[in-house]
């Protein structure tokens, strides 16, 4: 029996390591789609939707929506949905398909032969109050960057605490440097890989506020364009790069067959949560840019299976198993660590559950 067993972990082994050489694509494509059992048969997006709701009224797993979804080659952005489309489930082949049967985009005339369509009118993936917070306050930054990173060593007028509209001096910026506004920091958080406690993902930059810069020079001159808490000699500052907002990506299942962690949560731009997370709040997880994660990608979330004792054996545990508790939507991506939210749950999550694709059978 156990040769049994030690025979069919080796060929999931080897199926899980041919299915990260080539991705989950066929994967993906062989999996059935699963409709809500009240979906409607035509459904018309009004102000206020979300493609997450909407996918939701048409399937049991929102993140099946690209598999159904009939993208029309002659619209300039399909896959952009506007109030006042009219969607119907058809059956193309024996397959559910979601088409566009009255377009509710609407269109500006520049000349006779342009138009153009508002994209920020279309609905968002989620709502955009609950994520907005974490593109313009912390940030995750690599080990170092903080510690060679240019200082605020005092102000013009010899304040001990900066605030808006107060100009401050700054040592060490890179004379290469061409950015005008930078974002003010100090060192937050530590987060470490769940696997290797020596091994660093990354570093919570926590945001105090922003900077334009005046005048060059060690010191250089700047003046403070925004403050959120306590700005102090010692401040680090960092170019402010595009954060790639972007409302409109399409949820779809995370395609890496890794499994992943869990490591921190999130109530605001600024502080770190309680303990343990439901629906709509934001948690940290150990996959990244580094392992071609994306806005959109879609997680199950599992609780650990405790350990007990074997009633019949004492010195015995007995690991029960792994229960999945709901799913979280990444959208905001960093080297070696993504902001998630949650966007289903059954029951409390917290820091050290796991995370895989919703199409991959969960490990231990």
């Amino acid at each position: 029996m156990k040769t049994f067993y030690s025979e069919l972990r080796k060929y999931t082994t080897i199926i899980t390591q041919i299915i990260m050489i080539f991705g989950l694509p066929l994967l993906l494509q062989a999996q059935q789609i699963r409709l809500n059992k009240t979906h409607p048969d035509v459904y018309t997006v009004v102000k206020g939707d979300t493609l997450w709701d909407i996918a939701g009224r048409f399937l049991q797993y929102p993140w099946q929506w690209p598999q159904i979804w009939d993208i029309n080659p002659q619209i300039k952005n399909p896959h952009l949905i506007y109030p006042g489309d009219e969607l119907a489930l058809v059956y193309v082949n024996g397959k559910p398909r979601i088409i566009r049967r009255k377009g509710g985009r609407p269109t500006y005339k520049l000349s006779p032969n342009k138009r153009i369509e508002p994209i920020d009118l279309a609905i968002p993936t989620i709502k955009l109050e609950k994520i907005a917070p974490f593109f313009s306050g912390n940030i995750i930054i690599e080990p170092g960057t903080l510690k060679n990173a240019p200082y605020i060593v005092g102000t013009a007028k010899k304040h001990l605490i900066a605030a808006q509209g107060n100009e401050v001096y700054v040592k060490n910026l890179p004379k290469t440097d061409n950015f005008v506004s930078y974002g003010i920091y100090y060192q937050g958080k530590i987060y470490y890989n769940p696997r290797n406690h020596k091994d660093i993902l990354g570093v919570e930059a926590t945001y105090l506020g922003e900077a334009d810069i005046l005048r060059k020079g060690n010191p250089a001159t700047f003046v403070i364009t925004r403050s959120r808490a306590e700005i102090i000699n010692g401040a680090r500052l960092i170019p402010l790069q595009d954060n790639e907002f972007n409302k409109n990506f399409m949820p779809q299942p995370a395609q890496t067959p890794k499994v992943g962690y869990i490591i921190g949560s999130l109530v605001s731009g600024i502080q770190p949560a309680v303990l343990s997370v439901g629906v709509s709040d934001v948690v940290l997880i150990n996959f990244g840019k580094q392992d071609k994660i994306k806005p959109g990608d879609v997680f199950n979330i599992y609780n650990k299976g405790e350990k007990v004792n074997d009633p019949l054996y004492m010195r015995k545990q007995i690991k029960l198993p792994n229960k999945m508790v709901g799913n979280l939507l990444v959208f905001r991506t960093f080297k070696r660590i993504s902001y998630a939210i949650v966007m289903d749950a059954q029951s409390v999550i917290k820091k050290g559950d796991i995370v895989v694709s919703p199409y991959m059978v969960q490990k231990d």
